[in-house]
């Protein structure tokens, strides 16, 4: 197992116990023809379009509930047709990894291109002083790459990737049919707005902070109705998902980030 594997399954869910930083949305359907399934602190989202079925992001590798859940709102991860990848950690892309049974093994994959740098390892995703940390994810190449504010039209869905670095350099954002924004990890989400995400996790916090002032001027061309986030739900409000994007969030069991999340994500898979 991988430093960066061990840090996501055995550290994480201790360091985090209690302090509000995740509230996935449960596994259901949600609004605007979005469904989702939770694994641990972490949503996959599921689109449906007369031909086609498309999902973001891939999930943990061998999520033991992914059937039962992917059941639970009548979605075959088997079916889906086009998987758009916010980026490769291993608790977004693992579900592809082509070391293990992959349930999305009919899906084209998509991702933003410079985000391949860490399926190639040109990149390192973390530095520990001197030690380079890889991505511990390998997933087959015949996936395609996203050129910033590309659009892929799929009969009557129109996908557009927008860059939005600082959690991973390659870390991309999506839009749904101009409409629908899904910002991965690069944003935070409680009750009073939305934040730059969790520092730990990042790569570079202040450009993350950066990078959504950006994103929040480029949505004026869109008609954004919701908000998903990858660890904190979603919201219609569309305004107070970027409230305090210049802000990094505390995490303490003194003032957790979101009073109303699991007080462990992990105990309840």
């Amino acid at each position: 197992m991988s430093i960066i594997d061990y840090f996501a399954r055995n550290i994480v869910p201790k360091m985090y116990r209690g302090k509000g930083a995740f509230h996935p949305a449960a596994t259901g359907v949600l609004d605007f023809g979005v469904k989702c399934i939770r694994e641990y602190d972490v949503n996959i989202f599921f689109i449906q379009e007369d031909r086609h079925l498309i999902a973001i992001d891939a999930g943990y590798r061998n999520y033991s509930k992914i059937m039962e859940k992917c059941n639970r709102i009548g979605i075959n991860p088997a079916n889906v047709t086009e998987l758009f990848l916010t980026h490769v950690d291993p608790d977004h892309a693992g579900g592809l990894d082509c070391r293990y049974d992959s349930p999305f093994k009919n899906a084209k994959i998509y991702l933003g291109k410079l985000e391949e740098n860490y399926l190639t390892n040109t990149w390192h995703r973390k530095k520990i002083g001197p030690i380079g940390l890889k991505n511990p994810v390998k997933i087959q190449n015949n996936y395609r790459l996203l050129e910033d504010g590309e659009s892929v039209m799929l009969d009557d869905l129109k996908i557009t990737s927008l860059l939005v670095p600082g959690h991973t350099l390659g870390h991309s954002a999506y839009i749904i049919n101009d409409n629908l924004l899904f910002t991965g990890d690069s944003l935070a989400l409680n009750d009073t707005g939305g934040y730059c995400f969790f520092d730990i996790f990042n790569l570079d916090s202040d450009l993350n902070k950066k990078s959504l002032e950006i994103l929040k001027e480029r949505i004026n061309d869109y008609d954004i109705k919701a908000v998903f986030t990858s660890h904190n739900g979603w919201t219609k409000n569309v305004q107070h998902a970027f409230a305090h994007i210049d802000t990094i969030p505390t995490l303490s069991k003194e003032y957790p980030f979101d009073k109303t999340a699991p007080y462990d994500c992990f105990e309840n898979p």
